[in-house]
């Protein structure tokens, strides 16, 4: 094969390719049974050209069924987009009496959805921050600042404004029972006419015409032309194989041995399905010139089989990708005939509930006017809510900044203790030297009982930290850096928000 299946262009196994590279004048017969069992597995790439012929035979019934059905979706198509255009005036006209207030009340969904996002986020922020475990009790597990407080205010209030919500649609869905069966079958009606590929307002009646099969199916007869011009090469090339397998001693032998003990993930090749003792007869002798000519194209085309074999399967793959795309344009044009055919049933039946559409009622408006003042009550309450569990966070940034500033002033007392401590020990030092000298000059003279604490050491000093107030003394906390940096940020960023 002489080209790669990415050129598209046809390949075989052909003496003239041969001439590419020189190769020894004789081959193994191992190697002659190895091409001879490769090109029988070759062979069952047949199985690729039939599926290949069986998808160009489809695919020409396909053209002629798709000119018919985009014939007969066109005509029906433009009858009901006419109707269509001015049932869309008449609904304009009744949809003027809910307008206001469905703007209005989506207005008041979307300030609910950020009132609420900004909530969301809030309590995100107050999930995510972690109690710093310096401030609890040892054994207890982790704890958010979200844990410390209750959040059933806040189901409490978005259940109200559920409750708010479903009124207010409760009563839009009232609002017209002629109404909403109109939007229904208008509804319907669209769905059925959009519902076909490539049938929208946008695009003329022509776009149903404009088909990709023509383009595709000449694609695909050329494929399949490529594809069995290929296996014609593949056959060629295992008749090869077996004359020189033939015309080589001991080449049954070696072919039935090769077949008995064949690598277990290899595809199995039976004896009767490479070649017969009866090919193994007397042959005409080749001269040594070619046999010579014989080995070297064998040899050259062998190298060549698997490419063969891939370019099959890639031509197959690129077959069943234009055949998928002509399938799934025709299986459009099939929808779009339905979808048609079903929107003309549904226009026919909203000519006869038209006269019951423009009837108009309710009191819609003024129940929506109480709702809207209701709702807006609760939104309020919910934003009353987000700005306390800010605060609470920024309280905490305070806390930790509090807790920095206690546990500072504690290690300056710690500081000062220990100086004035070493201060303490080394007078205390100089005391029992003191001490200790004047044992030595005078413990001769005088009598022991006349002081007793003469010879008592030098009394030790300690500063002790006092509770308070019944209470255990515990140090403040001793904090991370970070933490302490991080809150400084964040309360500064404030500050400055704030100017």
């Amino acid at each position: 094969m002489s080209s790669s299946p990415a050129t598209r262009s046809q390949a075989s196994l052909s003496p003239s390719a041969s001439q590419s590279r020189p190769i020894s004048h004789d081959i193994p017969l191992e190697t002659l049974v190895s091409h001879l069992l490769a090109s029988k597995r070759s062979l069952s790439s047949i199985s690729t050209v039939w599926r290949a012929n069986e998808i160009v035979t489809t695919a020409r019934s396909f053209l002629e069924e798709s000119v018919k059905l985009s014939a007969k979706t066109g005509f029906v198509r433009n009858c009901i987009t006419d109707q269509a255009k001015l049932l869309g005036q008449v609904r304009r006209g009744v949809e003027n009496v809910s307008k206001d207030g469905h703007s209005e009340f989506e207005a008041v969904i979307e300030s609910l959805d950020r009132a609420n996002k900004r909530l969301e986020s809030t309590m995100d922020v107050l999930r995510s921050t972690m109690v710093q475990a310096a401030f609890r009790p040892v054994a207890e597990e982790p704890r958010s600042l979200l844990d410390f407080i209750d959040e059933h205010s806040v189901d409490t209030i978005r259940d109200a404004i559920k409750a708010s919500i479903r009124e207010s649609r409760e009563a839009q869905s009232s609002f017209s029972t002629s109404i909403l069966s109109f939007d229904d079958d208008l509804r319907e009606l669209k769905a059925a006419i959009t519902s076909a590929p490539r049938l929208n307002a946008s695009q003329s009646n022509a776009s149903l015409t404009e088909s990709p099969i023509p383009e595709n199916l000449h694609a695909l007869e050329t494929h399949a032309q490529e594809m069995a011009s290929l296996l014609d090469s593949l056959v060629n090339h295992y008749d090869a194989c077996v004359d020189a397998v033939r015309h080589t001693e001991g080449g049954y032998a070696a072919v039935r041995d090769a077949t008995s003990n064949q690598p277990p993930d290899a595809e199995h090749v039976s004896m009767s399905g490479v070649m017969s003792t009866s090919q193994t007869g007397e042959e005409q002798p080749l001269s040594e010139e070619e046999r010579k000519e014989m080995l070297i194209v064998l040899e050259n085309d062998a190298g060549q089989v698997d490419d063969v074999v891939a370019e099959l399967r890639e031509r197959l793959d690129e077959m069943e990708l234009r055949y998928e795309a002509i399938q799934e344009h025709v299986s459009k044009l099939k929808e779009a005939y339905d979808a048609t055919v079903s929107a003309y049933k549904i226009l026919g039946s909203i000519s006869v509930h038209l006269p019951g559409y423009l009837m108009a009622a309710s009191d819609f408006r003024m129940h929506w006017d109480e709702t809207k003042e209701q709702i807006q009550e609760q939104l309020d309450e919910l934003e009353n809510m987000r700005l306390f569990y800010e605060q609470y966070y920024n309280s905490y940034d305070g806390l930790l900044l509090e807790a920095y500033r206690r546990n500072h002033s504690e290690q300056k007392i710690k500081n000062l203790i220990k100086k004035t401590m070493e201060q303490i020990d080394k007078i205390r030092e100089a005391d029992m030297q003191e001490r200790e000298s004047f044992r030595a000059e005078v413990s001769d003279y005088l009598p022991g009982d006349l002081w007793g604490g003469v010879g008592d050491a030098a009394p030790k000093w300690a500063i002790q930290q006092l509770s308070s107030e019944n209470k255990q003394s515990v140090e403040s906390p001793n904090l991370e850096r970070s933490v302490v940096e991080a809150a400084k940020r964040r309360e500064k960023e404030r500050m400055n928000y704030k100017r």
